[in-house]
């Protein structure tokens, strides 16, 4: 079994515990790079910028290289698929066109439909659900851009979404710092709401705010891709997935 089972496991069996005593638990999951891998999203993003015309006329050359490119799950934006793609060094007015439409898409509601659910977490998550946990969805995205597509994208891989129990919260405005967001949300819940607390997060600035002022909860850094304005944490518990594997919870 791998340590990130062990973990899960691990936690599957606390949510058990409190459950059986009748005590509240709550389970808040980030999304982008978390609970969805986003690279399918980017992949898209270059293939369609890539046949659009325009694009194809003013850069014939660099949108031919992004035709058939593919992404890595380790990639945080577009960059490194650009240099792997030998583009890094192209024309800046090449850069910009192609920076613009990332910004355009990327937060979009449109594109969400093509990020996939890492393994196992669809289930992870229904089995917290089983165990009267709480479940929260707390992203940086926004909810003029992105709050519609997040909302039809969790719905339709089957996970819990209610607007009671089962919350999706999202900044009211995208100019909202993600890490100064995500902690003062922390602060809405009433110290003596919740038994236990878990948050899954991949980018460590956001872990490192919310560990900072919340140190009562604990953080699970989930170890996909990250901005890296911050070294990731040593010392939390580290997943690479949400598979549990079989034998029992």
């Amino acid at each position: 079994m791998t340590q990130t089972s062990q973990i899960l496991r691990h936690i599957l069996k606390k949510a058990e515990s409190l459950k059986s005593k009748n005590l509240p638990a709550l389970a808040v999951f980030d999304l982008d790079s978390t609970l969805f891998d986003v690279s399918p999203r980017l992949k898209q993003i270059l293939h369609d910028f890539s046949a659009d015309p325009t694009y194809r006329r003013l850069f014939p050359q660099a949108a031919e290289a992004l035709k058939d490119i593919e992404m890595q799950k380790s990639d945080w934006g577009i960059r490194n698929a650009v240099i792997r793609a030998g583009l890094d060094h192209h024309h800046p007015e090449f850069h910009q066109s192609l920076r613009e439409f990332w910004l355009k898409t990327f937060f979009s509601n449109e594109y969400l439909k093509y990020d996939r659910p890492y393994e196992g977490a669809v289930n992870f998550v229904a089995r917290l659900q089983e165990l009267n946990v709480d479940i929260v969805y707390l992203t940086g995205r926004d909810v003029h851009r992105m709050g519609a597509g997040s909302r039809q994208t969790l719905l339709h891989w089957n996970f819990p979404l209610d607007d009671q129990r089962y919350q999706l919260v999202l900044k009211p405005e995208q100019g909202l710092d993600d890490a100064e967001f995500k902690s003062s949300w922390f602060r809405t819940i009433p110290d003596e709401k919740y038994q236990q607390i878990w948050f899954f997060e991949n980018e460590p600035v956001n872990v490192h705010k919310v560990r900072e002022h919340h140190p009562h909860i604990d953080i699970l850094f989930f170890d996909s891709t990250h901005s890296g304005k911050a070294h990731p944490p040593t010392d939390l518990p580290r997943l690479i997935h949400f598979l549990i594997e079989e034998g029992g919870l």
